[in-house]
């Protein structure tokens, strides 16, 4: 950086926007994957409360495999 000082500062500038985009990504991803879980959480009580597989991939709207991975 000593040897291009204007590239370091160009650098510190963008720094901020990278780190926000970061946080961003990492919420959206933390939210995708909260909703997966509360999704399989929500499968494996249908199961245990007597519902077939069949029945819980046609109400949620999933392939019956997926479904099965849960069980």
């Amino acid at each position: 950086m000593k040897q291009y000082p204007e590239e370091g500062e160009a650098i510190m500038e963008l720094m901020p926007h990278w780190k926000r985009w970061g946080y961003e990504e990492g919420i959206e991803e933390g939210k995708e994957k909260g909703k997966e879980e509360a999704q399989a959480e929500i499968i494996r009580k249908l199961l245990l409360h007597g519902f077939t597989p069949e029945a819980v991939s046609k109400a949620v709207e999933l392939p019956l495999d997926e479904i099965k991975k849960l069980m």
